[in-house]
């Protein structure tokens, strides 16, 4: 969290049907003195449709 305050940017790697909601709105809000937090969804289960994958809603188009 102190070292947010000199970085222009931060990622967070979040890994699919395991990081719970409420540790990631923890380390978000940590990093909030960051300009520009980014988030990479990982380990995700793609469905034939492409709608969704794993437990989250995706991209539909």
């Amino acid at each position: 969290a102190e070292l947010a305050r000199h970085v222009g940017q931060t990622l967070v790697v979040v890994r699919a049907d395991e990081t719970g909601r409420s540790a990631l709105e923890d380390a978000v809000s940590l990093l909030s003195a960051c300009p520009d937090v980014k988030l990479l969804l990982n380990a995700a289960r793609f469905s034939p449709s492409g709608r969704t994958f794993g437990s989250y809603y995706g991209y539909g188009g």
